[in-house]
């Protein structure tokens, strides 16, 4: 779909993927030596360790959910950039805190700030550019980029990690460069992007009503359905977690080892899914749907073969194993996807407060997770086959939603045929 695009187009989204690249290695670095710097450098205890995690990603939560309105009804760009200006000092604070707990909470505090301020508004930037109008759907292969380089970051930091402990340490300068790098890449995508001409940023551009309305069915049902869907696909992080080690002697080294993979599939899915969508010379919503259905047919066939083993004999290992990585495939096809339509359904000129809005609706999916416990915790078999039912009637709901669409579109078409003749 890249090909479609003019050339400064084309450099804008490389320039804010380069960017998001770099702002996602310096995270997941920093998150790497988070408990051994704090808890062996600076000698803070593990119960406060956790609680300065949780109030880190707290601040970035409840940040994400209100700066991308506030880039709404300001300067987007002024809400990114001092967002980037706490990023980067903080990155570099933390190199030279002390062990002073006012210091520390004031740090993270910071830097989750700045983090919760950049991330929903670069999505917007990003969705931006493509300047899609009416119903043109070309932008999705960079939300699947855009998803790859917040991988790249989860991928290399680990062993970068591992690297700077062996020779330096927990000496985390390094986040703080590739922070630093982060902001010079943005600043240069924002001179790029001034002279953009974008339609989301154009007053006299008014959107197609009928077009308006298909968009806020399309987009209030895909949150509703993700739902579901991301209640049943999350599940791999806590219920499948526990089945590990209730039916393997080695539970803890197997997660352990699913953890280290999760993201290097995640990875190859992401890039490969990026080069397919890339071929689509026309992508249209019955297209986007049926992506979506596949990738639910595989979590579904995963499930299912999931109780299936546990009902015949709890040795069938590789089965479960295999299964695991089915569903870890099916979310990776999905959550860009989820991700993209709130972007390209979200009203105009509030496009960053639908971001925040998704942000609700996935913290809706996380706080159900623990009834997925309890479901297994009760019959793990009919966890399982019930995790299925989940998936088919969000899939059938799917279809619903593809049919509606559909006709919808058709009603417009005749509409806008009809005005044309008169």
């Amino acid at each position: 779909m890249i090909n479609t695009l003019h050339k400064e187009q084309k450099s804008g989204i490389l320039l804010l993927l380069g960017s998001k690249t770099f702002e996602s290695l310096a995270f997941f670095l920093l998150m790497a030596i988070f408990f051994p710097f704090l808890n062996e450098s600076l000698g803070i205890d593990s119960s406060k360790v956790g609680f300065y995690y949780t109030l880190f990603y707290g601040t970035i939560g409840i940040t994400s959910f209100i700066s991308g309105f506030l880039g709404d009804k300001r300067n987007r760009f002024h809400v990114v950039t001092i967002g980037f200006l706490l990023l980067t000092v903080m990155h570099l604070a933390i190199a030279f805190l002390p062990g002073n707990n006012f210091l520390i909470l004031a740090t993270l505090i910071l830097l989750g700030l700045g983090k919760g301020l950049i991330s929903p508004n670069m999505v917007v930037f990003l969705g931006n550019i493509y300047n899609e109008k009416e119903n043109k759907i070309i932008g999705l292969s960079g939300f699947i980029l855009f998803s790859f380089a917040v991988s790249t970051g989860a991928v290399i930091a680990p062993l970068l990690s591992a690297f700077l402990k062996n020779n330096w340490g927990f000496y985390s300068l390094f986040a703080f460069i590739f922070a630093l790098l982060s902001f010079i890449l943005f600043l240069k995508f924002k001179n790029h992007y001034n002279k953009l001409n974008i339609v989301a940023d154009r007053k006299d551009y008014v959107e197609n009503t009928d077009i308006k309305k298909l968009n806020t069915l399309i987009l209030f049902s895909i949150l509703t359905i993700g739902i579901f869907i991301n209640f049943v696909l999350y599940q791999n992080r806590l219920t499948f977690t526990h089945a590990i080690h209730d039916f393997f002697e080695n539970g803890f080294e197997i997660t352990q080892v699913f953890n280290n993979i999760d993201n290097y599939i995640s990875f190859i899915i992401l890039a490969l899914f990026a080069f397919l969508i890339l071929k689509i010379k026309r992508l249209n919503w019955s297209k986007i749907f049926n992506v979506i259905l596949i990738g639910l047919i595989v979590a579904i066939i995963a499930f299912i073969v999931i109780a299936t083993s546990l009902s015949i004999s709890q040795a069938i290992n590789s089965l479960f194993i295999q299964s695991y990585i089915f569903i870890l495939i099916a979310e990776t096809l999905i959550s860009p996807i989820i991700f993209y339509i709130t972007y390209r359904c979200s009203p105009l000129k509030h496009k960053g407060l639908f971001q925040g809005i998704s942000f609700i609706f996935r913290g809706i999916a996380n706080q159900l997770l623990f009834l997925g416990l309890l479901m297994y915790n009760k019959n793990a078999l009919m966890a399982f086959i019930g995790f299925a039912i989940i998936l088919t009637i969000s899939a059938i709901l799917i279809l619903i939603l593809k049919k509606k669409v559909n006709n919808k579109l058709t009603e417009i078409e005749r509409n806008i045929e009809a005005d044309n003749i008169q």
